[in-house]
């Protein structure tokens, strides 16, 4: 499998698909001009409606991250690397914030991101 959702969590398919090509990306699994598979194959991979697909792809065509080839498929234009990182630093904040306002320890979340970093 290409990559796979969460279909628990609150963050939309779309959203997801869309997360999980420009993470691939900036992994550099993906490369500029290289193809991605059409909506129809992933849609199938991932247990998903193709209108779901379509709109990750069509959104991802609209940020310039991706190009439709008339007859051929997706290829990958790029991504803006530093907007990217802005935007999951944001969500992260976010998620901070929530936690804080559960009255979660920082302690406790420190060891959370130390036991997903692996002691990187």
């Amino acid at each position: 499998m290409w990559f796979s959702i969460d279909f628990h969590s609150h963050t939309p398919v779309y959203k997801q698909i869309k997360n999980k090509i420009k993470e691939k990306i900036l992994n550099n699994e993906l490369k500029k001009e290289m193809f991605i598979p059409s909506i129809r194959v992933l849609a199938k991979e991932l247990g998903v409606n193709l209108n779901t697909v379509a709109r990750a792809y069509r959104e991802l065509e609209n940020e310039n991250v991706i190009k439709s080839i008339r007859g051929s498929g997706y290829i990958v234009i790029g991504i803006n690397e530093k907007d990217f990182i802005n935007n999951k630093i944001e969500e992260f904040k976010k998620a901070v914030v929530s936690c804080k306002s559960a009255n979660i320890k920082k302690e406790d979340l420190f060891e959370i991101i130390e036991d997903l970093f692996g002691g990187e």
